[in-house]
């Protein structure tokens, strides 16, 4: 399997497993790793990782001494927001898992920042921001609503753009030369207001997976501050921990 870096071979080999897995019956097992990584030609952690995205998933489960084995998943419309070694943005995140995200913007503004935009943003509550809420879909599903604020004095131009396709962060290394270094994330369970429920298509005061981050560049200045609250059906947070 010729690819062009780690991730571009890991997403090839997690899709193809897929693809390969849909016609197997529930039951039916899995070659042994070795075969596998002579098969796609890849190390065995490259396999691992593309094999355990399938089981977090539900369309694999692994038996110790026995096995991996496909599984009719549980849940065929769940889709993980992910976290690991790099910075890319939602919409680059799971476009590289192999789903197709879409978006629909509901409000752009410039407004005051506020709290906690201000002190997250390292700016005056009184400065002025881009706040940008947007439904996210992946595979046509709505998955969250999310709610973004951009420095106004940074980025002026992004009260403008239309955010519907593509994404934010590419836009911004694109038109800014904006590169993400870090980014900082709290989840915690909200209740749903009735801005977040109505979108969301749940009851007011319904418990939600929210997330809220803020996004910094290489010169560690802080260049987005966001909240996501998620659908019950996608209220799952992964992250990958590596030395």
């Amino acid at each position: 399997m010729t690819t062009t870096s780690g991730l571009s071979k890991y997403v090839a080999v997690r899709e193809h497993l897929l693809t390969r897995i849909q016609d197997l019956a529930p039951g039916t097992r899995l070659p042994a790793e070795p075969v596998l990584c002579d098969e796609y030609g890849v190390s065995r952690i490259t396999l691992r990782h593309a094999v355990d995205g399938l089981i977090a998933d539900g369309h694999l489960v692994r038996e110790h001494g026995r096995g991996t084995f496909v599984v009719e998943p549980q849940y065929r419309m769940r889709y993980r927001e992910r976290f690991a070694d790099e910075v890319t943005g939602f919409f680059t995140q799971q476009t590289n898992e192999g789903f197709t995200v879409t978006t629909r913007v509901l409000s752009q503004s410039v407004a005051l920042a506020g709290e906690p935009a201000a002190s997250q943003l390292g700016i005056s509550a009184a400065d002025k921001v881009v706040r940008l809420v947007r439904l996210r879909f992946v595979n046509g599903t709505l998955h969250h609503v999310t709610s973004t604020y951009l420095p106004f004095a940074l980025f002026p131009d992004t009260a403008e753009v239309d955010f519907t396709n593509g994404s934010l962060y590419k836009y911004l290394a694109r038109q800014h030369g904006i590169s993400l270094a870090r980014n900082d994330v709290l989840v915690s369970l909200d209740t749903a207001s009735e801005a977040v429920a109505e979108p969301l298509g749940v009851p007011i005061g319904e418990k939600l997976l929210k997330l809220a981050s803020t996004v910094y560049d290489a010169d560690d200045r802080a260049i987005a501050y966001g909240t996501s609250h998620f659908t019950p059906q996608n209220s799952e947070i992964a992250f990958g921990l590596h030395a």
